[in-house]
């Protein structure tokens, strides 16, 4: 196994900053129980539990165009005689291409470039490769920026990739190994999570992988009752004949003419769940796992000009159809589960390809075509190799990053210095070093060493936002003191408390904040939570509050809310009027 920095020249769009107002989670931690009497009560277990939007306290990413360049990516390779597989160190380590050497034959749908679309939690998302999401439902947090990477080495020298972050929202370490022993036809990844903390989190995981899309492209897995969207609730059904297209075999994802996705319910006690995309070619995409990872699903686009348009733009035309081959831990992505605390879970996946007869795929029936599609799987893959492999990989853990290829952000090593505090120190495996440090953590760093968050000017963008229990309860701490009580400290206060659902307390220190000193972010808030509770009148009366300030409104983002308020009142004279007094850099912006 060999790892290396490499770049990638293509053509599309780059990220131009972050959207700096606190999005706040849905007042509804979880959403509706929408499903029929076919779920047993074991399906229906934690059905949207905790499934609302969250994103604090990352920002969202919206600022994009598209407008395609040429542009350079950084990129790390790890190969072996076997395969080659390509990560973007920009964009959470996506596994952007997985090319068998004999052939030069790439097995996974690469991108041809980078088009960013509003699909993501925090916005930005982009189309192709395999993609690791971890914390809250959808794609994940980091999919859209750097996250730590750096070369290992095994017991016997072998070279592997190592991937991991802090993830903020839910405060959990987490971790990715990448395997390619010598001689494999397949790619092992390694996914370790570790939950210090003594209390349950809320947790998630799916691995989304895009395999090319063609007119015959089959989906098969180990059983054929799958859990589907259908009429605005979820229900049982079993392939290849679901109700979602009447007497179409959907194992078939052309025969689909809208956006869907069906998710395989594969038995408690299979110890190797896995997925297999057929093709015309004889060509079979497999996926398999340890039980960790133990449901599977599939998205398609559909036929018709709506989902190939949505394709077309987040690739080129005719260069973007893909199905999704999707893992997780959860019956469906509308299902919650809790990790326990203290809690390490950890499993392995591996991806790769094989070939199998065309007449046992293709135009038969489903269940005799999937028994043919497991037996050929298994000649590639079998349980005992992938628990061999855990085992192995375990070892691993403790091994300590000493060559870091990228680094990722600096709240690692935040959180690093807030548990050397206590006498508490981060898993082993993982290094944040004091370099990743930047100046979104000075701010909380000052709050650990001192105990206060310093006053600002209002007209200052807040360098980031925090939400953890254990940072809150440092600056209530602080707000003891009176002299500690500025603007600053109680709005991000606030915005703590108020994430977390205590309202009626928020809105006190909020007021509070603005008797201190009035600023667009508290009145800006104060219209949010409004909004929130569809009240426009409200919502606008204190947005418009803000806008009095007007010096505070020191981005654009400002704008677009107070603009999206008066079209929801149909105050369309006076959006003209704002957007004339605006300033010129603002008004040239293309979201204005």
């Amino acid at each position: 196994m060999k790892v290396k920095i490499s770049v990638l020249n293509t053509n599309g769009v780059i990220l131009e900053g972050e959207n700096p107002l606190p999005m706040f989670r849905d007042r509804r931690h979880s959403g509706s129980l929408n499903y029929d009497e076919t779920l047993t009560e074991k399906d229906a277990k934690l059905f949207a539990y905790e499934t609302g939007f969250r994103v604090l306290p990352y920002r969202m990413q919206d600022r994009y165009t598209r407008d395609r360049k040429p542009i350079q990516l950084k990129t790390i390779t790890l190969e072996n005689d076997k395969l080659k597989a390509t990560f973007l160190c920009d964009y959470g380590a996506k596994l952007h291409s997985l090319i068998r050497k004999s052939d030069n034959k790439e097995l996974l749908f690469s991108n041809p470039v980078i088009q960013l679309g509003n699909l993501a939690i925090r916005n930005a998302w982009t189309s192709g490769g395999i993609e690791w999401n971890i914390g809250q439902r959808g794609h994940t947090f980091t999919t859209c920026e750097p996250i730590f990477m750096a070369k290992m080495n095994d017991n016997k020298g072998n070279e592997f990739l190592r991937v991991y972050e802090y993830e903020r929202c839910k405060g959990l370490f987490w971790h990715l190994d990448f395997h390619l022993p010598k001689g494999s036809e397949l790619l092992y990844a390694y996914v370790r999570i570790v939950n210090m903390k003594n209390e349950t989190v809320p947790m998630y995981w799916w691995t989304n992988i895009a395999v090319r899309e063609t007119e015959k492209t089959r989906l098969f897995s180990n059983t054929s009752r799958v859990m589907y969207p259908h009429e605005g609730k979820f229900r049982i059904g079993h392939l290849p004949y679901i109700n979602s297209v009447k007497d179409a075999d959907v194992s078939y994802s052309r025969a689909f003419p809208f956006a869907s996705e069906y998710f395989f319910q594969v038995d408690e006690d299979e110890k190797m769940p896995w997925e297999a995309v057929a093709y015309e070619d004889g060509s079979l995409f497999i996926e398999a796992s340890t039980d960790r990872l133990h449901f599977r699903k599939m998205f398609c686009w559909g036929n018709k000009q709506g989902g190939q348009h949505w394709q077309d733009y987040l690739s080129e035309p005719g260069k973007g159809n893909y199905v999704e081959v999707q893992a997780g831990i959860t019956p469906t992505q509308t299902h919650g589960i809790e990790m326990p605390g203290n809690t390490t879970w950890d499993f392995i996946q591996s991806f790769g390809e094989t070939s199998i007869d065309v007449k046992h795929v293709m135009d038969m029936d489903w269940n005799k075509a999937r028994n043919k599609v497991e037996k050929c799987l298994k000649k590639s893959i079998t349980s005992g190799m992938l628990y061999k492999m855990l085992d192995k990989c375990r070892k691993y853990t403790i091994i300590t990053p000493e060559n870091l290829l990228q680094v990722g952000s600096g709240w690692g090593a935040l959180e690093q210095e807030r548990l050397q505090k206590k006498n508490m120190h981060i898993p082993k495996g993982l290094f944040f070093p004091q370099s990743s440090l930047s100046h979104e953590q000075t701010i909380w760093l000052n709050l650990l060493e001192n105990g206060s968050l310093a006053e600002k000017i209002t007209e200052e963008i807040p360098a980031s936002w925090m939400v953890q229990d254990e940072w809150t309860a440092m600056l209530e701490k602080s707000l003891e003191h009176p002299e500690n009580r500025n603007w600053y400290a109680l709005m991000h206060f606030g915005n703590m408390l108020y994430e977390r659902g205590e309202e009626d307390k928020a809105v006190s220190i909020w007021n509070e904040s603005l008797e201190k000193k009035p600023s667009a972010w508290v009145y800006r808030n104060l219209s949010y939570m409004q909004n929130q509770k569809n009240d426009l009148e409200n919502a606008l009366k204190y947005m418009e509050k803000a806008y009095s300030l007007q010096d505070d409104f020191c981005d654009p983002a400002f704008y677009e809310e107070y603009f999206n308020l008066l079209t929801k009142r149909k105050e369309y004279l006076k959006i003209w009027d704002v957007y004339e007094k605006m300033p010129t850099s603002f008004r040239a912006l293309h979201r204005i």
